[in-house]
């Protein structure tokens, strides 16, 4: 798989590097999801502008998944939810609509739903469009 040239990925780091934003982290979660659990561990990268860090994820088959994502020192994040099932292209099936360094993708009752009736590889694509600094990301579901 290629990284397109245009974007170049931030370095990831132990999400205890982080751990300065994950009480912001946590309270961002419980405002915007109801009744979402954390899937999987939190992840984190130490990004420059214009960089992106993506995780890997397994969608489930009926699994509805949200992000939330809070930077340090970056003024703009977005979170895209990539599904990547090969041969075919990766599409991005969701992205957060906020703006600012918080990201939230599927707030509310908007979570992704996997609409496939199987399991499959997706990620998820931090990208800091504005700023450079730290990045503390956890993937939900419910």
């Amino acid at each position: 798989s290629t990284t397109p040239a245009a974007a170049s990925n931030a370095t990831p780091i132990p999400p205890a590097a982080a751990a300065l934003a994950s009480p912001l982290l946590r309270e961002l979660a419980r405002k915007e999801l109801t009744g979402a659990t954390e899937d999987g561990s939190a992840f984190a990268g130490q990004f420059m502008q214009g960089q992106i860090l993506e995780q890997p994820m397994q969608l489930q088959p009926g699994r509805c998944y949200s992000v939330v994502g809070i930077g340090i020192g970056i003024t703009e994040l977005d979170v895209e939810l990539v599904i990547h099932q090969p041969p075919a292209p990766e599409f991005i099936a969701a992205q957060d609509n906020t703006t600012g360094p918080q990201a939230v993708l599927g707030g509310g009752q908007n979570c992704f739903r996997n609409p496939l009736p199987i399991g499959g590889p997706g990620k998820v694509r931090l990208r800091a469009p504005g700023g450079s600094g730290l990045v503390l990301a956890q993937i939900y579901s419910r």
